[in-house]
This record gives C-alpha cells, sequence and structure tokens, in this order.
C-alpha cells in the first residue's frame, strides 16, 4: 500500500513537472508570438501554402497537441483560434471539440486517481454545494456547467472529481456542452482567416462581416442564454 502511495506521489510530481515546463519552455521560446495578429499578417502566405500542402499531416499533428494540450490544463482558447485558422470553421470544430472532449475525459481520469485529495482540498469549498445536483443527474447538470461561463477551462475538467462522475457522462457531457462555444470560437477565428487570406485590411470593418458578425451575435446570445439559465437553476 506505501509502495502504491509512493508510485501515485511520484506520477503526481511528475504530472506536475511536464505542466509547468510546458508553461515555462511555450513563453521562453515565444511560442504564445503565433498567436500574434502582426505575426499572422506577415507570414500568411508561408502558413497558408504550408497548410493546402500538408493538411492531413496538420490535423493529426493538431489533434494530438490539442488532446495533450487539453491534458497538460492548457486553456482552450489557442487550440481553438489556431484551428479557426489552420482548418476553417467546419473541420476546425470537429478536430477541436473531438480532441478537447479526449483529453479534457483523459485528465479527469488521471485526476481522479492521482489527484482526488488535491482536488478536494482546493474546491470542495467552492463546489461542494453542487452535490446534490450531481447525484440527482450528474449528465445534465455538468452539461449545463459545460455551457455556462464563468469557470476556467481546466477546473471544468477536474471538478467532477469531487463528485466521483461517471467517464462516459462526463465524455459525453463534455462533447455537447462545449460543442457550441466551440463552433462560434472556431468561427470568428476562421472569419479572420479569411480576411488575412483575402488581403482585407484589419480594421473594425471586419467585424461587420457575415463570417465574423454572425458569430458574434451567436456569442452573444448564448451569453445571455446561459446567464438565465445560471440565475434560474444555479442558485444555492
Amino acid at each position: 500500500m506505501k509502495k502504491f502511495s509512493k508510485l501515485k506521489i511520484g506520477i503526481g510530481l511528475a504530472y506536475l513537472s511536464i505542466v509547468t515546463g510546458v508553461v515555462v519552455l511555450f513563453f521562453y521560446y515565444g511560442a504564445n508570438s503565433f498567436l500574434d495578429l502582426e505575426f499572422l499578417k506577415n507570414n500568411k502566405e508561408e502558413i497558408f501554402n504550408f497548410r493546402d500542402q500538408n493538411f492531413i499531416l496538420l490535423s493529426a499533428i493538431y489533434s494530438l497537441v490539442a488532446i495533450l494540450w487539453v491534458f497538460l490544463m492548457g486553456f482552450g482558447l489557442p487550440m481553438v483560434i489556431i484551428a479557426g485558422f489552420a482548418f476553417g470553421v467546419v473541420w476546425g470544430s470537429i478536430l477541436s471539440i473531438v480532441s478537447f472532449s479526449i483529453g479534457a475525459t483523459l485528465l479527469y481520469v488521471f485526476a481522479n486517481h492521482y489527484f482526488k485529495d488535491l482536488v478536494h482540498q482546493y474546491l470542495s469549498n467552492r463546489f461542494s454545494s453542487l452535490t446534490k445536483h450531481f447525484n440527482e443527474n450528474e449528465f445534465s447538470y455538468f452539461f449545463f456547467i459545460r455551457v455556462i461561463p464563468g469557470i476556467p477551462f481546466p477546473v471544468k475538467n477536474i471538478m467532477p472529481v469531487l463528485f466521483n462522475m461517471k467517464v462516459k457522462n462526463f465524455f459525453l457531457a463534455t462533447f455537447f456542452g462545449e460543442l457550441v462555444p466551440i463552433i462560434i470560437s472556431v468561427s470568428i477565428a476562421s472569419g479572420f482567416a479569411g480576411a488575412f487570406e483575402n488581403n482585407k485590411q484589419l480594421s473594425f470593418d471586419l467585424f461587420y462581416t457575415p463570417e465574423i458578425f454572425l458569430p458574434l451575435l451567436g456569442m452573444g446570445f448564448m451569453v445571455l442564454f446561459t446567464n438565465y439559465l445560471k440565475k434560474k437553476y444555479f442558485r444555492k
């Protein structure tokens, strides 16, 4: 039993070390500059040519990186922006939602096995009031939590550890709960990618193009709707 506990501690420390290392390397080597609009504008021809010549390979690489990124508690927005720019609305949304759901589920299973005590220590005071709702219908309630903004994406992925949620329900609630937000976000990124590809000037006029305005409008309606749900069903 002690050997198993030591193994869990060792694996947990290794995971935390990897997460810390990835974050440090990400900013040390300036990987965040790839999401900078100026960088994308100056290198658009090379980016789009490389994409067109290596579409299948890039799709596979993106999926693997996205799964790993989510598993290492990364925020979803950077990967969603990349998906919109590289693959367009349909394929970018498909790759993102499948990869995010797999990565989030792997993180949940891992955290539930190796970090259960730590999750309870840091999150139980904040979310323990939700136990009754999870016991009644964990899928429906976690689906609403996925849809409603305000809780960081990595926290949503480990929070169900508090309630020992079934893996199948976690995956399905994540898939369907994140589906609409991901489609909207990928659509916005894809709209900007189209503007870059067609040599349109960066200005506020871009926000009035259908490719960008309609997803933004959809995001606005989603925020209003989810806030309504939050006030009606998520009162303590």
